[in-house]
């Protein structure tokens, strides 16, 4: 199992570290600096300190069990604790010039980003800022400490202390852009998934949830755009026969039913370029681009399927059959008017027998 996903998944924001990967990581680098500091403080003579950072080495490795537990806020209490403590008694132990207090700086949007991995996102923003002014005040104190007060242990080997200073330079820094790219790639993923969000958001509210076609208003957006393009285009305007008789008699799940069938014929006829949507109750606006004659034909195919398939609702073999009304759009008159002349050629349909087609 892979530790951390690609790289090139972070950077787009297809995938995202788990905060269990990214606080054991925590853990375990913070961990491993104690760890290192054991042998130097040893070196140096310090034996408290170097007890000290035994012991802050086994409190990160018993911090792992908590993160994947989720206690992010003892891991979070414990670090806020532990990083000052452990620069002050650093600095009082071997003096500012091994640049413990860097520690103090890299550790402030560490406490930041796991703010919002707390459950309580609000209070841990609250105690990130706690702890952001506890360090500052931690920094500056210890500084002013260095210039009144000897380090308990001093080293002669200028290399040495020069050397740890790198050493620590190198994990502040490390640190920072460690957390810097996971913040970018954090705000990155929930830009995604926020576009992600508001294009499903849109798709719905532009589709009839029972037939899964364009709702009303996103058929207009269809219908202006095709009269702009100038492009030759005929609406065919449908209705369920005698649908109220329907619902009165098996009831409005039958009507949903028999519009849920009617809706997969015309999914089955559909071109790749046309366009439909339920325009009312029992009624289908359909867009597709070709001429009067064209149109008639597509449309008389739909009514055809339509009548030779049957509704079965519980022992009930119903048969369903649609009217048509077909217009073409002309440039010089209006895309409501091409609607209205398709629904008044429907309405000459339904007073002529039903089941047509009338163009």
């Amino acid at each position: 199992m892979k530790l951390l996903p690609s790289l090139t998944g972070l950077i787009d924001g297809d995938k995202k570290i788990s905060d269990e990967k990214k606080y054991s990581l925590l853990a375990v680098g913070t961990g491993s600096v104690h760890f290192f500091l054991i042998f130097l403080f040893l070196y140096i003579g310090s034996v408290p300190m170097a007890v000290y950072n035994i012991f802050s080495f086994i409190g990160y490795l018993l911090c792992l069990p908590m993160i994947k537990k989720g206690k992010l806020f003892l891991v979070f209490g414990y670090i806020c604790v532990e990083v000052p403590l452990h620069c002050f008694l650093a600095i009082h132990a071997a003096g500012w010039d091994f640049g413990f207090a860097m520690y103090l700086i890299a550790i402030v949007p560490v406490g930041f980003e796991m703010s919002f991995a707390l459950n309580n996102t609000s209070r841990g923003i609250k105690l990130s800022v706690l702890f952001g002014i506890v360090n500052f005040v931690t920094f500056v104190s210890c500084r002013l400490y260095s210039f009144f007060s000897e380090p308990l242990y001093t080293v002669d080997n200028e290399i040495f202390v020069q050397a740890v200073y790198l050493i620590n330079v190198f994990a502040t820094f490390g640190l920072l852009i460690v957390y810097s790219f996971l913040f970018v790639t954090e705000i990155n993923a929930a830009q995604k998934k926020l576009k992600q969000k508001n294009t499903e958001l849109a798709t719905l509210a532009a589709i009839d949830p029972l037939t899964g076609f364009y709702n009303r208003r996103k058929m207009h957006e269809y219908l202006y755009g095709a009269a702009q393009s100038e492009e030759t285009f005929s609406l065919i305007m449908s209705d369920i026969d005698n649908f109220k008789s329907l619902n009165d008699t098996y009831g409005h799940d039958c009507g949903d039913e028999a519009l849920r069938a009617v809706s997969e014929v015309f999914r089955d006829c559909l071109r790749a370029d046309d366009k439909i949507c339920r325009w009312g109750g029992e009624e289908f606006l359909m867009l597709t681009c070709c001429p009067l004659d064209d149109a008639a034909k597509v449309a008389e195919r739909i009514r055809a399927a339509v009548e030779s398939r049957r509704l079965k609702f519980g022992d009930n073999d119903i048969r369903i059959t649609l009217t048509f009304g077909v217009s073409q759009y002309d440039p010089s008159s209006t895309v409501d008017k091409t609607i209205t002349a398709a629904d008044k050629k429907l309405y000459q349909g339904k007073t002529g027998g039903k089941n047509r087609v009338v163009k």
